[in-house]
């Protein structure tokens, strides 16, 4: 389908890794935009739209690597205790709490007594050396659980509980988890995108 591997349009390592490791389950490699090119600083992002924040991510990469497939992603979270919160500025607003760890003991303590249901989203936009741009979205739906538990996951993991399920991310093993991150499906979405040349006006 691609014959070099995507390149990941990300400063954030841990996003690139699971970026990668999805694609990867898909028999596609992918690799951060940085093993062959330094580091860049991106320019700021929206606060109203996941598609537009991902497109500008993808489109500034490639003006520097137009030779390559870049693929970039924007992604945020929903809590249905506090539906006007979050959103595409999911970043933003937890910003004020410095690693994984204190976000969600944070998202715990906002959530205790309340509605527990979360729901996470991925868009993802691939830009092709050919001037297409491909668009998908994947969604994963859950509940957060009353304590971090298990250590195989960064960020959420550790507190989000797929639906139907027991575990979170974090206490399933990488062939467990994948299927149900938002990343995976968003990636199943893209490259049935891709494989049926269904690509986004400009």
């Amino acid at each position: 389908m691609f014959d070099q591997p995507l390149l990941i349009a990300s400063n954030n390592l841990d996003k690139t890794a699971e970026l990668a490791a999805c694609l990867q389950s898909f028999a596609i490699a992918a690799q951060s935009y940085q093993t062959v090119n330094p580091r860049l600083a991106f320019p700021s992002e929206g606060t109203s739209s996941y598609f537009q924040n991902a497109r500008q991510k993808a489109l500034f990469i490639a003006q520097k690597l137009p030779k390559h497939s870049i693929l970039a992603d924007d992604s945020g979270m929903l809590v249905a205790a506090y539906p006007q919160r979050f959103g595409v500025q999911t970043s933003r607003q937890l910003a004020a709490y410095p690693g994984d760890a204190a976000k969600n003991q944070y998202l715990i303590a906002l959530v205790a007594g309340q509605d527990r249901h979360v729901t996470l989203r991925t868009d993802l936009v691939l830009w092709t050396p050919n001037h297409r741009l491909y668009h998908s979205v994947g969604v994963f739906t859950g509940t957060f659980s009353h304590e971090e538990r298990g250590q195989n996951g960064f960020g959420f993991d550790k507190i989000l509980i797929p639906d139907a399920q027991t575990k979170t991310l974090a206490e399933m093993t990488t062939a467990e988890k994948l299927p149900f991150l938002h990343r995976t499906k968003a990636v199943k979405n893209l490259l049935e995108k891709v494989a049926h040349d269904q690509y986004e006006s400009i």
